[in-house]
């Protein structure tokens, strides 16, 4: 009678600790903002600083870590940013280029667990 307990209990657990393993939780996917910056006859924009931030943010809201967020444009125009929560987000790029310089506005928003992008054409100010 013994020997059943014994048997039934360590099946139980082993059970228990089997089911912990394959049924963890699995890594939520990133909330990534993919900018494309061109210029204004559609070519892409190398080098140009892309800025995302939250200027406006409701009153009496806490503000969210690491939120603004700054990067260079790669050999196709893009900047790539990863976030952990969705959030609706300023887009401010800016390059310059001899005596012009370059400005673009737009606004992002991102979408948890997703990849969004957008375009923003940059004209000479």
């Amino acid at each position: 009678m013994k020997t059943t307990t014994h048997k039934t209990i360590f099946t139980l657990v082993t059970l228990f600790f089997i089911s912990m393993f394959f049924t963890s939780c699995e890594k939520e996917e990133d909330t990534v903002g993919i900018i494309q910056v061109v210029y204004s006859n559609g070519n892409p924009m190398i080098g140009a600083t892309v800025t995302l931030n939250q200027t406006n943010g409701a009153p009496g809201t806490d503000p969210i870590d690491n939120l603004s967020k700054s990067a260079v444009t790669d050999a196709s125009g893009r900047a790539e940013f990863t976030y952990r929560y969705e959030a609706i987000l300023d887009v401010h790029v800016e390059k310059t280029s001899g005596n012009d310089t370059y400005i673009g506005n737009n606004v992002i928003r991102l979408l948890r667990g997703k990849t969004t992008t957008i375009v923003v054409e940059a004209v000479i100010q």
